[in-house]
């Protein structure tokens, strides 16, 4: 049944968009190919998309299309298009697409000759600005139907060589059973091979399960225990589950020798534990990215030992390390989690292990667990995130922010780092409301060593005396750890205390406790070891490398100095606190630094990078900073008791459990679900996720990053919200009732209509001349109204896009070659005002948008969301001219579920609105987006009131912040200030 549902959509299948640039890229010459299809065809690839079974592509030594679908079978049983399959997955599988000198070529089925084309109609003419006249009402062009290709008769087959003996001729096979008969051997030798138990225990039934597992393949179901696992296979690699091919074929064929997983035996990843699980207990999840003896696994390590009396504890790590035992002694379970297979495989994870284990929470430790967050967000279970980085220094761009918006409780060591992630989060994403999620909770003090030597001192090591004053830091060597500054420091003081004639200078000694240091390493220590001798204080410094006793070294160490230039919350800081030593730190550079001020701890604070200040403090507060008075060893007992810290992140693990318990209640709320629109909202936490939870679990931090329905005017709710927090389910019932009613929500049905404005003014700017094919498409669904197109242009345009260009309107084409300057924005202000108004009644504004400095082909999504809602087909093109006869209706634009506002145009706002003497509104979040929209002309009389060379930006025009982006958002306010209103218009189940 899947196959023939398959088949049904081959022609949706191939026609998709986001093909066509992948072949405009490939080396077939599609000129050439276009002279071998039946006249008029006018866009050759979209025509291959479609057809290709009929009419091959053939690119000589490269590429046959017909010889590529004989000899994979498996592309031709799943529909799929061969060039495109082929650039995909084919050329990097090694498949070949050409046939070799000893092999036949496969030719192309001949088409017969194609009858003479009648004799073409002659182009409308194409009008110059200057012969532009008021239009005049034109009849609409008539629909043609639409002939069917000519499909050539195949060739009949040669005659075969008579054999030397009659022999019976051979049963006839289809290419469907001849496939299925070289895949069913293919498994055979894999299982066999392999020698899969599930296939062995077969016996004499193992070619009928064998055939059974090729037909349940079709309903994506099949499964060997311990071999494959075809959803399993789906979801862990996208370009499988995206492709047109049956994933249980590509395996057999293709995944298993690319050393691709065809399943995950979760048992195999679980080790037990050395503590016995108790009854009555819930468990836990305690997530470590690593199990390496750094700092993050050192906490998780013993954030997970010391909860072990309060939960069942399953241990995981991402990666391996040399704690990995420890991880599993302290638990009841250790998952050695697939970290490697993506989200879909430790999601899976989590799901057996809360079929099986009964979890009901998760802990993650740093922002490197982000997939776990991710894969136990998408099950609804708890999570309780420690997160101990900053922004600035975490890649790729954005993952703390994501951190931030999937957990259900964040847990940082300072302010410091919680102002960082915040700030990624405003910028990036554009979130301007403030995370009710976050707690300051400053991290224990842990005193874990991983060697104790009582004989052992620092002193000892560098063969210093008790005269000498020993100034540390501590840290791998490279650029964040400072130890630049450090040096820098450490120079300064002593440069310092020698003008102050103080006698202590000739005994400081600078240590530098870490690894790294090497005269290989051009990176750091190259330009480390010029200053150091440079300035001349090279028997001052040592660098022994690490030590195996932190602790024991830092009770000889005087004054730490803790120079990195982003550092989260060290535990070598809260070591050097627990030794008494006093701190020298620099502001804003760590959490320590916010702990240490906020304490008044026997330490001195320096302006962030200025080693110059930080020294002169120390000079200042040198007796002070080395009198060991238990200070800083008292307020690290009192404050970084890590019981204390295990306390609060019992309460944080209390805090997600009831907000996930929220989220799940009111997302089986019979009101949300009516009016909660998942595919217009379009966001969720991996692929395959639930869009209602993702939405709602950001609400309920108090953020959101997209609309939950058409119209929704969720930043109005939002900010009555933060200005008097509640309860979350009247903040979700405020969200779901809230709605613009100046600018209601037009649902397209295509319904279509007969009343609509006598005369249109279509103004086309056209900078990316290849997309006209694409926009004229869109056009000719306004086959029904009478529309003159006034195209500006910055490239020069072909006589066939000219012709293309009238052929897709009903009445004349007007063009203007104009200079690249005010993006669309200028072109449109100077014809709306000196050729449109006055003579149109509805002006309609598109430009070629491509957004090319966006990734993932968003400029494309949205350039097709756009067209789509505002003139989708010929019916919704009659149904949204038809808005218009509603005469308070002044602007038509398409929703859209993103949360926009004014942004950095607050000031270009105005110096549009000070001329026309209107005040300008107190929030902008409703506007044509992309700056494509239908509107009355009337309405936009005021951009008659504009000086002509208002928008002349010359080129580049920023990102934002430009009286461009100012335009699009006061369109809506034009419009209502000369007594018109706006209306919004949304085509179901469409998403950019």
């Amino acid at each position: 049944m899947k196959s023939l549902f398959r088949k049904a959509l081959r022609p949706q299948q191939r026609t998709e968009p986001k093909f066509k640039p992948l072949l405009e890229r490939s080396k077939v010459d599609w000129q050439r190919y276009a002279t071998t299809l039946p006249p008029g065809i006018e866009d050759p690839i979209a025509f291959f998309l479609e057809h290709f079974y009929e009419y091959p592509v053939v690119e000589p030594e490269w590429f046959d299309s017909a010889y590529y679908l004989e000899t994979n079978p498996d592309v031709e049983m799943d529909g799929a298009n061969p060039l495109v399959h082929y650039l995909l997955y084919g050329k990097k599988e090694g498949r070949p697409a050409w046939p070799s000198p000893t092999v036949e070529p496969v030719a192309p089925a001949k088409a017969e000759p194609s009858p003479k084309p009648e004799a073409a109609v002659p182009p409308k003419p194409v009008a110059t600005p200057a012969q532009v006249q008021p239009a005049k009402p034109a009849q609409a062009q008539q629909e043609q139907p639409q002939q069917e290709p000519h499909k050539p008769e195949p060739e009949p087959p040669k005659p075969a060589e008579p054999p030397a003996e009659p022999a019976p001729a051979p049963p006839p096979v289809d290419a469907a059973s001849g496939f299925n008969s070289v895949l069913k051997n293919r498994l055979r030798e894999l299982l066999t091979s392999e020698k899969v138990p599930a296939a062995a225990a077969k016996g004499e039934r193992l070619g009928p399960w064998l055939d059974e597992l090729i037909q349940i393949s079709e309903h994506g179901n099949a499964k060997i225990e311990g071999f494959f696992d075809q959803k399993f296979y789906e979801s862990i690699y996208p370009d499988i589950r995206n492709a047109p091919i049956n994933a249980f074929h590509h395996f057999i064929m293709h995944g298993f020798k690319e050393g691709r997983a065809g399943c995950l035996d979760i048992p195999e990843l679980l080790t037990q534990g050395g503590v016995a699980k108790q009854e009555g207990l819930e468990t836990l999840l305690v997530v470590s990215h690593e199990a390496s003896a750094t700092g993050a696994p050192i906490v998780a390590l013993e954030v997970a030992r010391r909860f072990a009396g309060r939960f069942n504890v399953i241990t995981a790590v991402l990666r391996g390390g040399e704690l990995r035992e420890r991880f599993i002694e302290i638990g009841t379970l250790h998952l050695d989690a697939p970290a490697h297979n993506g989200i879909a495989a430790l999601e899976l994870s989590l799901k057996y292990l809360m079929d099986h284990h009964d979890l009901k929470t998760v802990l993650l430790n740093s922002v490197e667990s982000i997939n776990m967050a991710d894969a136990a967000a998408n099950l609804g279970l708890p999570t309780l995130s420690l997160l101990h980085e900053f922004a600035e220094y975490t890649r790729p761009v954005g993952k703390i922010g994501r951190m931030l918006l999937t957990s259900d409780v964040i847990i940082y060591p300072a302010e410091s780092l919680a102002r960082s992630g915040i700030h990624e989060l405003n910028t990036k994403a554009g979130i301007k409301h403030e995370l009710n999620n976050i707690r300051i909770q400053p991290q224990g003090y842990l005193g874990f060593q991983a060697h104790v030597d009582k004989d052992w001192s620092l002193r000892k090591l560098l063969g210093l005396d008790e005269k000498a004053i020993i100034i540390a830091g501590a840290g791998h060597v490279q650029p964040r750890k400072g130890v630049d500054w450090f040096l820098e420091t450490c120079y300064h003081l002593y440069c310092t205390l020698q003008m102050k004639g103080d006698h202590r200078a000739e005994h400081l000694q600078f240590v530098w406790l870490g690894n790294g240091y090497s005269e290989d390493d051009v990176l750091v220590s190259v330009w480390l070891d010029a200053f150091i001798q440079r300035v001349g204080i090279s028997e001052r410094v040592h660098f022994p490398g690490a030590v195996h006793d932190v602790a024991a070294a830092l009770r000889d160490v005087d004054i730490y100095l803790l120079t990195s230039r982003l550092d989260p919350f060290p535990n070598v800081a809260i070591d050097a606190l627990n030794a008494d030593c006093g701190l020298g730190v620099f502001e804003e550079a760590s959490g320590v630094a916010d702990f240490v001020k906020e304490h008044a701890a026997r330490a001195v604070i320096g302006k962030y990078g200025n080693p110059h200040h930080l020294a002169q403090l120390l000079s200042e507060n040198l007796d002070t900073l080395m009198t060991r008075d238990g200070k800083n060893i008292e307020l690290c007992h009192q404050q970084l008791d890590f019981d204390r810290y295990i306390d609060a992140l019992q309460e944080a693990l209390v805090e997600a459990n009831q907000r996930s318990s929220e989220v799940r209640k009111v997302a089986e709320s019979e009101r949300f679900k009516l009016k909660f629109d998942p595919t217009f909202y379009g966001l969720n936490f991996s692929t395959g996720g639930d869009k209602a939870t993702h939405f709602l679990s950001l609400l309920r931090k108090g953020v959101a990053l997209s609309k939950p329905f058409p119209g929704c005017d969720i930043q109005r709710a939002l900010d009555a919200y933060h200005q008097q927090p509640g309860r979350f389910e009247a903040l979700v019932e405020s969200v779901m009732g809230s709605e613009d009613p100046a600018m209601p929500v037009h649902r397209v049905t295509g319904a279509g209509t007969d009343d609509a404005p006598d005369t249109i003014a279509l103004q086309f700017h056209v900078y990316f001349a290849d997309l006209i094919p694409d926009y004229c498409a869109y056009f000719k669904n306004l086959a029904d109204q009478n529309v003159d197109l006034f195209v500006s242009h910055i490239p020069d345009l072909t006589p066939e896009q000219l012709e293309l260009l009238q052929s897709s309107i009903t009445g004349t084409v007007y063009t203007q070659k104009v200079d690249n300057c005010g993006r669309d924005v200028y072109p449109f202000h100077r014809l709306f005002v000196e050729k449109i108004y006055g003579h149109y009644e509805v002006v309609g504004h598109f430009h070629t948008k491509k957004s090319t400095d966006n990734a993932d082909g968003i400029g494309d999504r949205w350039r097709r969301y756009l067209l789509t809602n505002l003139m989708g087909s010929r019916s919704a093109a009659n149904e949204i001219m038809g808005q218009f006869a509603d005469k308070r209706v002044g602007l038509v634009f398409a929703e859209d579920s993103h949360m926009v506002d004014e942004a950095d145009n607050g000031k270009w706002i105005e110096e549009l609105l000070e001329p026309l003497g209107y005040s300008r509104w107190p929030a902008y979040r409703c506007f044509p987006l992309g700056t494509m929209f239908w509107a009355r002309a009337e309405a936009l009389r005021d951009l008659t009131r504009w000086d002509p060379e208002t928008f002349k930006l010359p080129e580049p025009v920023p990102y934002d912040g430009s009286v461009l982006h100012a335009f699009e958002r006061v369109i809506p306010q034009l419009v209502q200030e000369t007594g018109y209103r706006a209306q919004r218009v949304y085509t179901s189940n469409t998403h950019w």
